[in-house]
């Protein structure tokens, strides 16, 4: 019986060191998954933050929507003591504002007027030249 002993301690103590063996995989896949599930919980958690942030944005976006001007855009305002009528009279027709012929009729006026009052002012070469200004004003 000696021989059939040694054989079954020897297999006994195989079967004890798979067991701790598969308990230390299995620690070490849990401790694994634990992480991987904390990740996952964190990414969740941050994509549901978003969700509610945007929505908020979205509220406050659509209830400040009802202060715009009728036709649904904010009309900017510009201080006229900044510009010169000629400046403000390009900008209105760069945005649209004039047609070709409304422009034309405008620095007509604003071109007369100054020179009525004597405000002309020198170009780069010293004299003022109407056609030249009207050129320089529309090509800006």
């Amino acid at each position: 019986m000696g021989r059939l002993s040694s054989v079954l301690l020897k297999a006994l103590g195989a079967l004890v060191l798979a067991g701790i063996v598969l308990s230390v995989v299995g620690t070490i896949v849990g401790i694994g998954l634990w992480v991987v599930t904390a990740v996952l919980s964190m990414i969740a958690s941050l994509a549901v933050l978003c969700v509610f942030v945007l929505a908020v944005i979205g509220l406050v976006s659509v209830l400040d929507s009802g202060s715009t001007t009728e036709d649904g855009t904010h009309a900017p305002r510009r201080s006229t003591d900044e510009t010169d009528p000629e400046e403000r009279l390009r900008s209105r027709y760069v945005d649209g504002e004039l047609t070709d012929a409304e422009f034309e009729r405008e620095l007509e006026r604003l071109l007369s007027s100054d020179e009525r009052r004597g405000r002309s002012r020198p170009n780069r070469s010293g004299a003022r030249d109407g056609p030249s200004d009207r050129r320089r004003l529309r090509d800006r």
